[in-house]
């Protein structure tokens, strides 16, 4: 959204929220139109403090507005928990009136209203109105929605496990769904478990709906992968931006007596991770963080750092997160110690890594993706 009005007003004043990462250099705001939409209908209805439940928000902004009424804020993404501290922070108001609940808990609070941002994965969605289902009640008000570009088509089809399903006016280019919980219907269904081999590598791997790459081998970490065999030794291994394990598990294959540390900004991806390592017979070392990369590591530098980089965060996308990784990566791994990645051909990502480090080299390569390889 471009950055027309840099302050997010509403009935509760007017606020200064900014995105993690910041974004100096690109047109990109921390809230949208369906984050005001959603605040004008709170201000409607407002909830007595600690009874207001914030799903989704991306960075923020609507607990941030919302703050005096001490909401819950119910989500996957580690980095918007820190997004919403920090802008608390940045606003002047205090942290601790904003409970932050990881998607890997569920809320215990009925709740008078629910503000729900819509997530990009309709499993995840589908498992959040699984978990909420028991604790909404007739009278609760239910808002769910988001940009209208990035709804999916079948999104009234979700909510309807939970009652019915009201379609409120379109608010630049917004949309908004009004749910009336039916407590008489039948409980919503969890999305099934998905589960996949990497025979190669003896691994079976499971992960929660939000997870990338949950239902299979995704073809860019397949890409990478095969170029395990030429892994240099190596006593400490980084598995940056893990999802669900499957380049840490890998590598702690073929190099069993490394430490490996697995570290993602989502919470379904560590507990993945995790399940995944025990799953699969291994044994420790490992360390499994929840983390903006690598905030949350204490250790030595890392021999190698393995890494398949998102190109978008949420739904915008950009080369910022891989551009993060890449500079975390040069300052943890050791001297003498490698990074090697996989991406889209199209990115350039050689280019980034050449005038990081100085040095690259392209060691596969199919008509999609590339893996490269470069060392401190």
């Amino acid at each position: 959204m471009p950055m027309s009005d840099p302050v997010l007003r509403c009935f509760t004043g007017t606020f200064a929220p900014e995105r993690r990462p910041p974004t100096p250099n690109l047109p990109l705001q921390a809230w949208d139109a369906a984050d005001e939409y959603l605040l004008e209908l709170a201000g409607q209805s407002v909830p007595p403090p600690g009874q207001l439940l914030i799903v989704n928000d991306s960075f923020g902004a609507l607990a941030l507005a919302l703050h005096a009424y001490a909401p819950r804020s119910w989500g996957d993404s580690h980095l918007a928990f820190l997004a919403l501290r920090d802008n608390l922070r940045r606003n002047g108001l205090e942290t601790g009136n904003v409970m932050s609940v990881p998607s890997t808990e569920t809320p215990d609070l009925v709740p008078k209203v629910v503000l729900w941002r819509v997530p990009k994965a309709t499993a995840f969605l589908q498992e959040q109105v699984a978990r909420l289902a028991a604790a909404l009640r007739p009278e609760t008000l239910v808002y769910v929605g988001g940009m209208e570009k990035h709804l999916p088509p079948t999104l009234r089809s979700f909510l309807e496990p939970l009652g019915p399903v009201d379609v409120l006016p379109g608010r630049k280019k917004a949309r908004l769904f009004r749910v009336t919980p039916d407590p008489d219907l039948p409980s919503p269904t969890m999305p099934a478990e998905t589960e996949y081999a990497v025979p190669e590598f003896g691994l079976t791997l499971t992960a929660g709906p939000n997870v990338y790459g949950r239902e299979r081998l995704d073809p860019g970490s397949a890409l990478l992968l095969s170029t395990f065999d030429s892994l240099p030794t190596a006593r400490r291994i980084a598995d940056l931006g893990c999802g669900n394990g499957l380049l840490g598990l890998a590598a702690k294959r073929r190099l069993p007596g490394a430490e490996v540390v697995l570290s993602d900004e989502s919470y379904q991806a560590v507990a993945a991770a995790g399940a995944n390592f025990v799953r699969n017979g291994f044994e420790p070392p490992a360390r499994f963080l929840v983390s903006d990369l690598f905030d949350e590591y204490e250790g030595e530098p890392f021999d190698l750092i393995l890494c398949n980089p998102p190109f978008h965060q949420g739904h915008t996308i950009g080369d910022m997160i891989a551009w993060r990784m890449f500079v975390e990566s040069r300052k943890r791994l050791r001297p003498g110690g490698e990074l090697r990645i996989v991406g889209n051909r199209h990115l350039g990502y050689h280019v980034k890594l050449k005038r990081l480090f100085g040095n690259v080299r392209t060691i596969a390569a199919d008509p999609r993706f590339v893996v490269l390889t470069t060392r401190r």
